[in-house]
């Protein structure tokens, strides 16, 4: 075993080139499989860090129209309070509401990620807690015990770490709070509405942000309250749903008996576990990345086969020697699998060590697409799938060495002093390293390609939105203000005209920014028609077509006075003018909230404007825009690329109210780089899939039609000997090798149809011919590599007088 091991070691460092080759492909792999598989281990089958994780369901209140379609999914607040009391299934529930508040008395007046929760909460969760403690019954629903948690994170930054935190007040949003704990450092959130989502402050339920006067209404919808729950280990999700809809059905339908609008809904609880809502896509994008990262792998194989190959093709002489001293077949095989095994071990490391650094950028850079990002590290699986794939690959390489050698010719080989046989490689085999090769290459290419054109064409899309003034601010309201909403509404129109009349501001909008809207569906009827329609709903000011430049295709925009007075006037984009229209004309129709509720309220179609594409959204959505006093979102139109600081907006806020701060001040094309922060990572990892691909396959290439060119050096020779030209030989060997090209090519065709399905949903409305387009690109760029790896080998062998061909001296 030693003098194998140091005979191993001799013969990898005295060919240093060969070495370095193989353990330079095999890490930067072996690195990206590593990270490849950690993620998906972490993402897809690693439980989640709680409690009796698969037990653990989101309810989802699932509001179905008299077609049977989907309308939304959103608790209301009444029917939400009585599930918690009356569900009579679960072994916990708990409710949450997610909120953006302010902190008072911290200096900076920082935003916070609030969590209305009740006292189940912590224990379905574990939240473990660095100092204090955590919710009890004491804090039960409608006890309104003003107290509070904070995160490790918020206790650092915001309170110095202090000792002695415990018992001091914490004021959000102008209320007081007793803080009762600091969670500790390695707890986790939950990001139940959005990846990367976590909470900074901890609050109990009664003090969440629904109005007063929204509580009462059961067929209203609040997307920032929401439930969990700890199933019974004896009941399954469906049996759950199923008696649970029956239940939320009956008691909101005798809450709407009055609501002619709802006649023929009714109701389903969904339930969906924890591990799923959490997840959302990621499964799907994680399928491709294993399945790209895979056919890299592949390719990389076939590359270093080669390159094994033609090693143990130049060690025929010590091969022979060995055969001809006993040594069996099996002996050589484990010669061979020694070798094989410390390059790949160095090479394992060596990507092992990479993946470290690879996961460690993805837990900093990706944590607002990749969820559990903060998860992502070597573990135990890590180490895991390094040993196991290094052990599969030493014994597929080792097990290729020993197949290619003729045994009984080894022997021969040493009798006859070597001369007239070598070690080569069948047809079949490097004919069918090229095929397979050309199939993974022409899969992987055309699917990463349609992935990047969809992406860049959303990019590119995304750019032509004339954003590069325009600044959105979010003022944050406190709560006292926020009570008397008619002097709230004062306020903001006040901070409206002081920004208007600040030199470095050209205009201001009372509108939100279109990035970032998270709008809900407004159900609305056509009253003529009596059709519902489930359009975006927004409301915006007389400002805010003309600041995005959103052009107004018919009809006309608002104005001042149908702001002021909430004219029951209404603009449509031509999405839903078109489903409202069969030519578009939608211009006068009714459209009302309650048909019921007489024709002076119907609100009459003025205006129908250009659909805005949306950076991050991938499809043109049908939207309706009122105009309403009263929001505080703001955009503002800066003059040449001035702008103005969030301490300069919170001097000039509170100077007009204490009640009043920035809550998010962000310029709109910054905004739409982080609505595009998923496409820019996609585009930049499949570029990088299509560079690798190219280089592995380029390089697979060339190095079997080497050897190619090599056995027929001597064919080659004579041909030149008579005069044969150099087009002629390169047909010859080009048509050699061809017919493998065309093999591979059929291959990728067939597997490209069989993934028809998966493909189309990543085409996202790519037309056909530009499909085809790119996969005959994609087949032509493939052959011009197949014939570029059959030139350079050859070119070599041109250079050279035609002699050393025929007497085979020189390769």
């Amino acid at each position: 075993m030693t003098y194998n091991l140091k005979n191993a070691l001799l013969n990898i460092t005295n060919h240093k080139v060969y070495s370095l080759s193989v353990v330079a492909t095999l890490s930067i792999v072996l690195a990206a499989l590593i990270t490849v598989l950690t993620l998906a281990y972490i993402m897809l089958l690693k439980p989640l860090p709680y409690p009796e994780q698969m037990r653990l369901v989101k309810a989802e209140y699932a509001q179905i129209d008299q077609t049977g379609a989907l309308n939304t999914r959103a608790f209301n607040y009444p029917a939400l309070i009585d599930l918690y009391k009356n569900h009579k299934l679960f072994e916990q529930a708990a409710l949450v509401y997610y909120g953006e508040q302010r902190l008072d008395d911290v200096a900076g007046l920082p935003i916070v990620n609030t969590s209305f929760v009740t006292p189940q909460w912590f224990e379905m969760f574990a939240i473990k807690l660095h100092l204090g403690r955590g919710f009890t019954q004491t804090e039960a629903l409608d006890s309104f015990n003003p107290v509070a948690v904070i995160s490790y994170r918020t206790w650092q930054n915001d309170f110095a770490s202090k000792e002695n935190i415990i018992g001091q007040t914490l004021s959000v949003g102008a209320q007081q709070f007793k803080i009762i704990g600091v969670a500790a450092a390695n707890f986790k959130s939950p990001a139940l509405i959005k990846t990367g989502q976590v909470t900074d402050v901890w609050l109990p339920w009664d003090y969440n942000l629904t109005s007063a006067e929204a509580k009462p209404f059961w067929w209203n919808r609040y997307s920032r309250s929401h439930f969990v729950a700890k199933l019974p280990s004896d009941v399954s999700i469906e049996q759950a749903s199923k008696r649970l809809s029956q239940y939320v059905d009956d008691v909101w339908q005798q809450h709407i008996t009055t609501e002619a609008f709802f006649a023929g809904w009714h109701i389903e609880l969904e339930l969906n576990t924890l591990q799923t809502v959490i997840l959302k896509e990621t499964p799907q994008n994680i399928y491709w990345l294993i399945l790209a990262v895979t056919g890299l792998v592949i390719i990389a194989c076939v590359n270093i086969s080669n390159v094994f190959i033609v090693r143990t093709a130049a060690r025929k002489h010590t091969l022979a020697l060995s055969a001809a001293l006993g040594a069996t077949r099996f002996t050589l095989f484990k010669q061979f699998w020694l070798e094989i095994a410390l390059l790949i071990g160095l090479a394992s490391i060596i990507g092992l060590a990479l993946a470290v650094i690879f996961l460690a950028t993805l837990s900093d850079f990706a944590m607002a697409i990749l969820p559990r990002a903060n998860e992502l590290s070597i573990n135990a699986v890590s180490f895991l799938i390094t040993l196991v794939s290094g052990l599969i690959l030493t014994t597929l390489f080792a097990f290729l060495c020993t197949r290619i050698v003729n045994y009984q010719q080894l022997i021969s080989s040493l009798k006859s002093a070597g001369k007239g046989t070598t070690v080569q490689v069948g047809k079949r085999v490097w004919q069918g390293l090229v095929a397979f090769q050309v199939a993974v290459a022409c899969t992987l290419l055309f699917i990463n390609f349609l992935v990047f054109s969809v992406n860049k064409s959303n990019i590119d899309e995304a750019f032509t939105l004339p954003l590069e003034q325009l600044t959105s601010l979010k003022v944050n309201v406190a709560s006292h203000v926020a009570a008397d909403r008619d002097k709230a509404n004062q306020l903001l129109e006040q901070v409206a005209n002081e920004l208007a009349l600040l030199p470095e501001v050209r205009q201001v909008s009372r509108s939100s920014s279109p990035i970032n809207d998270n709008l809900i569906t407004w159900s609305l009827v056509e009253v003529a028609s009596n059709q519902n329609v489930l359009p975006y709903g927004k409301s915006v000011d007389e400002q805010y077509f003309s600041l995005l430049k959103q052009p107004v295709l018919q009809g006309r925009g608002f104005t001042n006075e149908d702001t002021k007075s909430n004219a029951n006037v209404i603009i449509i984009n031509d999405v839903l003018a078109e489903k409202l229209s069969n030519d578009g004309n939608a211009l006068g129709m009714h459209l009302s909230f309650d048909i019921t509720s007489g024709r002076e309220n119907d609100l009459v179609i003025i205006g129908i404007v250009k659909t805005m594409l949306i950076p991050g959204k991938t499809s043109l959505e049908p939207k309706a825009y009122l105009t309403r006093a009263g929001y505080n979102s703001f955009i503002i139109e800066f003059k040449n690329a001035q702008h103005l600081t969030k301490n300069t907006l919170n001097t000039l806020l509170q100077s007009i109210d204490s009640g009043l701060s920035v809550h998010q001040l962000a310029p709109l094309n910054a905004q739409r780089d982080t609505a595009l922060f998923r496409q820019y990572v996609v585009s930049a990892t499949t570029l990088m899939i299509i560079a690798a691909t190219i280089a592995l396959t380029s390089i697979g290439l060339i190095g079997i039609m080497r050897y190619s060119v090599l056995l027929r050096r001597a064919e080659i020779g004579i041909h030149l000997c008579v005069g044969a030209k150099p087009l002629a030989l390169f047909l010859l060997v080009f048509k050699q090798n061809g017919s493998a090209i065309v093999t591979g090519i059929i291959l990728s065709t067939a597997l490209l149809l069989a993934l028809q399905q998966p493909l189309q949903l990543i085409a996202d409305g790519v037309p056909q011919i530009m499909q085809l387009g790119m996969l005959f690109m994609t087949l032509l760029f493939v052959i011009s590599l197949g014939a570029l790896a059959c030139y350079l080998p050859l070119s070599a062998q041109l250079k050279r007088p035609a002699i050393y061909g025929v007497q085979g001296s020189q390769q």
